[in-house]
């Protein structure tokens, strides 16, 4: 099996849509995943803004996600990541205070919100953990790491293939990612909206 990081903004209705893919293809068993955290509005915000006013929209989710992986590991992150998803991708629920209980009792971590929340120390920690980022290249989400690799941005996908579909589209994206010298595919405008149809209803 292939390892593979991914960056991540629980935001990122695209991202969210990569995430299912990835877990399509660990379910399959073609990769292991490692789970980075990565701010598009820590990335968007002048350089020493503390993370609070740098975050104001998704920064508790991104303190109760890290916390969750500090304290209990992968599969905390991965359960309230994935319960974060569904919330605000799939059911389109704006974020709030409300909805970031609700992920986290799903996922059976309510008892670690309080603690997130107590933690003033996890913004510079996000910072940080975003900077580094930056330093690999990475600038924006998704971002995959496949293997020693150069990261590569994306792959940007409407709806995350399953089956033979997610096996083929990871080959083509694997061997992109072994490409130093392959540096974009882009297709423009993006005519099918996350987890929708194109706009035409085609």
């Amino acid at each position: 099996m292939t390892e593979v990081r991914v960056w991540v903004d629980p935001s990122c209705p695209w991202a969210w849509q990569t995430v299912r893919w990835l877990l399509e293809l660990r379910r399959l068993e073609r990769i292991r995943l490692t789970w980075r955290l990565f701010s598009l509005e820590v990335n968007s915000s002048p350089a020493g803004t503390p993370f609070a006013d740098a975050a104001p929209r998704h920064g508790p989710a991104l303190v109760a996600l890290a916390h969750a992986r500090e304290r209990l590991g992968a599969p905390a992150f991965e359960a309230l990541f994935v319960a974060l998803g569904e919330r605000l991708h799939e059911r389109k629920l704006e974020p709030s205070d409300a909805v970031l209980s609700d992920a986290a009792e799903a996922a059976g971590l309510g008892h670690l919100l309080a603690e997130a929340v107590a933690r003033v120390d996890l913004g510079d920690a996000l910072i940080a953990e975003h900077h580094a980022a930056r330093q690999l290249d990475v600038f924006g989400v998704p971002t995959l790491g496949i293997a020693d690799h150069k990261v590569v941005y994306g792959p940007i996908v409407a709806n995350a293939p399953t089956g033979s579909d997610a096996l083929a589209l990871w080959e083509d994206v694997r061997r992109f990612a072994e490409r130093p010298d392959l540096f974009e595919l882009k297709r423009w405008p993006r005519d099918v909206p996350p987890g929708g149809r194109r706009t035409d209803g085609s």
